[in-house]
Parts: C-alpha cells; sequence; structure tokens
C-alpha cells in the first residue's frame, strides 16, 4: 500500500481551485505545507496536504505509475548533520528551487558517503565548478555561507557582478 497525499497548490492562481494526487514517500498530516513538482518541466511549487490515505495500486485515485513524488516538508533542508541542501529556496512569487543539486558543509568530510563532487568554496573556480557539474555538489569550507548567499542572489536573478553568463545561465538551469 502506497500513501497518497491530495495537495492543494494555493499559491498559483492557476492550479489553485484543483486537488492533485501524489505519492508521499514520508509520511505527511493534513495541513502541512510540502513542496512538489508541478507541470512538464518540474517546477518546485509549495502545497498544502489537504488528505492522505493509503491505497493499493489498483484502488489508487491516480494511476501510481504517472503520480509525481513530494519532495520535502517545507523548510525542510538539512540533509544530515551539518550538510544543508540548496534546495527548496523560493526563488520567484512562486517557485522554490531544486533539491540535490548544490549542498553546504563548512566540513568537507561531512559529505563523506553521500553521492556528491566535494569543491571548496575558496579556492578559485569554485563557481564553475559548481555550475558546471552535473552531479550533485557538495559546496565547504570557511566561506561556504558566503558562497552559498552568492548562489542563491544569482538565482533569484539579483545582482551578481563580475560572474560571466555562461556561469549564471549554468546555475539558474541547475537549481531553477
Amino acid at each position: 500500500m502506497e500513501l497518497f497525499a491530495a495537495l492543494r497548490f494555493t499559491e498559483d492562481e492557476n492550479l489553485s481551485g484543483r486537488i492533485y494526487w501524489y505519492i508521499a514517500p514520508f509520511p505527511v498530516k493534513d495541513g502541512e505545507r510540502v513542496l512538489a513538482p508541478v507541470g512538464p518541466h518540474d517546477k518546485l511549487q509549495c502545497a498544502r496536504v489537504e488528505r492522505t490515505d493509503h491505497f493499493r495500486e489498483e484502488e489508487a485515485p491516480y494511476p501510481p505509475i504517472l503520480c509525481k513524488h513530494i519532495l520535502a516538508r517545507l523548510g525542510e533542508r538539512e540533509v544530515k548533520a551539518g550538510v544543508f541542501d540548496l534546495g527548496g529556496v523560493r526563488y520567484d512569487d512562486r517557485h522554490f528551487t531544486r533539491f540535490r543539486r548544490i549542498l553546504i558543509a563548512e566540513d568537507g568530510s561531512l559529505g563523506a558517503g553521500l553521492p556528491v563532487k566535494a569543491v571548496d568554496a575558496g579556492k578559485e573556480g569554485w563557481l564553475a565548478a559548481a555550475a558546471e557539474e552535473k552531479a550533485c555538489v557538495l559546496l565547504f569550507g570557511e566561506t561556504v555561507r558566503e558562497a552559498a548567499e552568492l548562489i542563491l542572489r544569482i538565482v533569484r536573478g539579483e545582482d551578481a557582478e563580475d560572474v560571466p553568463p555562461s556561469i549564471l545561465l549554468a546555475l539558474r538551469d541547475k537549481l531553477h
């Protein structure tokens, strides 16, 4: 039996009038706010859980093979102790950054066991490495908080002086 959640995307006037069924890979409660992919490009949006229920495949309210999955609770970004995901951050009026693209930690060894490429945010070329890497990146080092702030400014379309356009586009594509 699979846990299904009926979601209402209250922040999107195009979607708010309907309920959409998603598979919940973790327990969720009625009224809880979650992040889930929407549309053909799977842009992340915030939704409210209207109700949940367990169904067998043949009784499901929507074919499970076609259902998308809830990705996270709103605000839940810690991957493991000391490692945080830059996913789940609002970048415009209704969309949130994608998960498992860029992680941050002050200590690179905290990424041990995670499927990531470690990049020292204090070394030259770190931004290009984070943007161009296809796999998930773990940014680490003493300047990681400043690096994360820069990346989020870029993703929001805010001022990012001295950043080449190719890196700007690659980071936006990676996290949008």
